[in-house]
């Protein structure tokens, strides 16, 4: 097969390409498929063995696996710390450049080169993560060695996000010297590295969510199975009955609350620590909310799923503001027709992630009998 059928075929089915790939360890069956394309593209496929169909199951064939393993390199492990190393090479580069004129010639080459090797290197990262946090949590069954690998990859997580905030602040301080330079090519790889990173933060967002809602769906699950043990460890032990009705027994665990999970885009850690704590008292001002209590709550939760609002392009928008931050997000397209609590919300998530860099003053805005304290970015 030629190579222009080889990519136009990869890149035509590229869903179907990624979902095999995801689940190369699994069995997919050809209903699987029919999401992604129909059943006369995938006879096409395997003409051109891209993948394997063997009865009812579909294989992404071994030669492409083996591809997109060494390309991602995902057999080895995730090494953030390679971006740092990259950006302080980056900023001993620069600094040089611009203090030394007649270096630039031979610098600037290199400084591309690296600038395009951070941003690979930040997208490949963010994908191993994506991909090994997901087969985690799909593959193990013990739910207490899920846990632990899971809390492996949020702090995993955590890492990379402090790193990603390093080179934003790379960015923020060296964007002047690169631009000082007056190379073309130097500032349109600069534009699309720009572009690139807030991608990644616009992604590195929920995931670092799902991590958490893993973790915490595995930890209830953990929590049942090892009441189920404890019965079991009873009956044998003969200190239950033989004839005891097991089921009766689960009804008194509180199932009903494992299984109504309420999604929060909030870590359990932070909400439990004495910093949040400190936090909501700083910006409370003795508001009272009037609401109804309700016997039964239902939760929407595809609405939970696809109303999410991107964090961090809302915290970039409102950096290059100039209103205070509660003003903002009512006048912003994305939140001005969300209810109060909704706003709220995101006004008090908008403050716990870049407290750093926000000025809370002791000034206020009252929104529907509601203060609020007035807080700029600094």
């Amino acid at each position: 097969m030629k190579i222009e059928k080889l990519f136009l075929n990869l890149s035509r089915h590229k869903e179907l390409i990624f979902y095999l790939f995801e689940h190369r360890d699994k069995i997919v069956f050809k209903s699987e498929c029919e999401k992604f394309t129909s059943f006369e593209a995938l006879d096409i496929l395997d003409n051109f063995e891209i993948i394997e169909i063997n009865g009812e199951k579909v294989f992404l064939d071994l030669r492409v696996i083996n591809f997109l393993e060494n390309y991602l390199e995902l057999d080895e492990n995730i090494e953030i710390s390679k971006i740092n190393e990259i950006i302080n090479s980056l900023k001993h580069n620069i600094d040089i450049g611009f203090e030394f004129r007649d270096k630039q010639k031979i610098l600037i080459p290199k400084i591309r080169r690296e600038l395009k090797k951070c941003d690979f290197t930040m997208i490949q990262n963010l994908l191993k993560l994506r991909i090994h946090i997901d087969r985690v949590y799909k593959s193990i069954d013990n739910f207490s060695l899920k846990i632990k690998e899971l809390e492996y990859y949020k702090a995993k997580l955590k890492e990379f996000s402090i790193t990603i905030q390093s080179f934003e602040k790379f960015l923020f301080l060296y964007e002047a010297k690169l631009s000082d330079f007056y190379n073309s090519d130097l500032n349109e790889i600069l534009k699309d590295l720009k572009t690139n990173f807030q991608n990644l933060n616009t992604s590195l967002i929920p995931l670092t969510f799902d991590v958490i809602e893993y973790i915490n769906k595995a930890q209830k699950q953990n929590i049942f199975i090892e009441k189920i043990a404890k019965l079991k460890e009873l009956k044998d032990s003969l200190q239950i009955k033989e004839q005891t009705n097991i089921i009766k027994l689960i009804e008194n665990f509180d199932l009903i609350d494992s299984m109504n999970i309420i999604r929060t885009r909030l870590d359990s850690e932070i909400l439990n620590s004495e910093d949040f704590k400190n936090l909501v008292e700083k910006i409370s001002i003795n508001s009272k909310i009037k609401s109804k209590k309700a016997d039964v709550i239902e939760f929407d939760m595809n609405s939970v799923e696809y109303d999410f609002v991107d964090i961090y392009s809302l915290h970039l928008q409102f950096k290059s503001s100039r209103i205070d931050l509660i003003n903002f997000l009512l006048q912003n397209s994305k939140t001005k027709d969300k209810p109060l609590d909704e706003i709220s919300e995101i006004y008090c998530r908008m403050i716990l992630l870049y407290e750093d860099v926000y000025n809370i003053t002791e000034d206020t805005n009252i929104y529907l009998n509601t203060t609020f304290r007035k807080i700029y970015y600094e």
